[in-house]
């Protein structure tokens, strides 16, 4: 795959297909390896874009954690994205993001780049913001906070290896489905051990008026918007009760046997449901039907 140095990083990228372009965008502790087994399918009817964002895979890293917050924020993300797009002579897009980080990646890109966004896909998320200082794992609950202090703190002291482990432990996030295929274990391994410790310990935050400016930019054009789940995903409930109060044309769908990580457990039914959503979307445009008129009709 290719690396270029854009915004001042290194960035590893893929480039397959032709047509309408696709950007899809992974989240943490991951890199274009979790979508192995989307691009193939999904390069066949547009144009497939991935990038490891900084922090991961082949793409820059720092390791400095005072400059850690700077450097590994959702606006650096998304100025990468949206230069490498430019860089690729890419005009306007599709774009899908992978939970919290990539979900969170996807909206801030259309922020810079509205109205060049036609349409985004939030798989296992939606736009989650919170209150300055609160890291977003403390809306997991006790439980779940406690995992994740956990995970960082070995993040620190034993490196990406120690979080694998607890993990596995944990089991936070992780499916059955996950837990009992050695394939998809191997691959979640060798995605942290291509991604920086400090990365992992330093989530972004996500403000609320950053929200406030995204949803406001989806309701203006109209954009169409998908949350993807999966049926043994936690708090599903919640996550669709608040992407519905932010934009409540936002087209939900749960795809069966899988948890948290849609394209990896059940690749067939992330592949058919992102081909038919953005190729819907194109169709609609073609026709010249938009959103309004089909809440109209």
């Amino acid at each position: 795959m290719p690396v270029v140095t854009l915004n001042g990083v290194d960035i590893n990228y893929v480039d397959q297909g032709a047509g309408e372009t696709l950007v899809l965008i992974h989240n943490v502790v991951a890199n274009v390896d979790a979508f192995a087994d989307n691009i193939p399918f999904l390069s066949r009817y547009f144009r497939v874009i991935a990038c490891d964002i900084r922090g991961h895979g082949k793409s820059s890293k720092i390791e400095d954690a005072a400059k850690a917050p700077e450097f590994y924020n959702f606006e650096r993300i998304a100025e990468d994205i949206s230069q490498l797009l430019e860089h690729l002579g890419v005009d306007t897009y599709y774009v899908l993001g992978q939970a919290f980080w990539g979900g969170s990646a996807a909206g801030h890109l259309l922020d810079v780049d509205f109205p060049r966004v036609k349409g985004i896909i939030f798989s296992s998320s939606s736009l989650l913001s919170m209150d300055e200082g609160v890291p977003p794992y403390k809306m997991l609950g006790p439980q779940g906070v406690a995992r994740f202090e956990r995970m960082i703190a070995l993040a620190r002291s034993e490196g990406m290896m120690g979080v694998y482990e607890e993990r596995i432990r944990s089991k936070q996030f992780w499916s059955e489905r996950v837990l009992n295929s050695p394939e998809i274990l191997a691959r979640f391994a060798d995605m942290h051990r291509a991604t920086s410790p400090t990365a992992f310990a330093n989530f972004p935050h996500f403000s609320h008026a950053k929200k406030r400016s995204i949803v406001a930019k989806i309701r203006q054009g109209q954009v169409p918007v998908m949350v993807m789940l999966g049926s043994d995903d936690s708090d599903t409930e919640k996550l669709v009760r608040g992407a519905r109060e932010d934009y409540d044309q936002t087209h939900v769908i749960t795809l069966p046997d899988c948890g948290h990580y849609l394209a990896i457990e059940n690749p067939l039914d992330f592949n058919l449901a992102v081909s038919n959503f953005v190729g819907g979307c194109i169709l609609r445009s073609s026709n010249g039907v938009s959103n309004r008129a089909q809440k109209a009709q």
